[in-house]
């Protein structure tokens, strides 16, 4: 744009000279502004996909942050989930004691009571 202001000034000069010298600045000029729409043009449409790009890089930061934030509560829940699964894996082991314990004592009091059938 100071290139088309340069020239309309040196325009403005040359309009005691010569019409041809006018006549070459004036398309010099409609070039320079075709020009500048042009790069206008473009720069608009750069500013637009940079913007479009900016706006998916937010939504797609937002989306990992969710995705972390869930994972991280997974994470969570399974340290919880395997904390119970060995406190109940430890009371299965205790019970199972128990009921062999159990069982020995069963035998023992069976065989007793048969040893006493035995003597009567």
């Amino acid at each position: 744009q100071l290139e088309n202001t340069d020239l309309r000034s040196r325009l403005a000069a040359l309009t005691d000279t010569q019409s041809e010298s006018k006549a070459e600045l004036l398309s010099l000029l409609e070039q320079q502004t075709l020009h500048s729409s042009q790069l206008e043009s473009k720069l608009h449409q750069l500013n637009a996909g940079f913007a479009a790009i900016e706006k998916e890089r937010k939504m797609l930061r937002k989306a990992a942050d969710m995705a972390n934030r869930d994972r991280d509560e997974v994470e969570k829940r399974c340290g919880v989930l395997e904390r119970h699964l060995k406190l109940r894996e430890g009371e299965v082991g205790k019970l199972a004691e128990r009921c062999r314990e159990q069982e020995r004592r069963i035998e023992g009091f069976v065989g007793e009571r048969d040893g006493w059938k035995d003597e009567v």
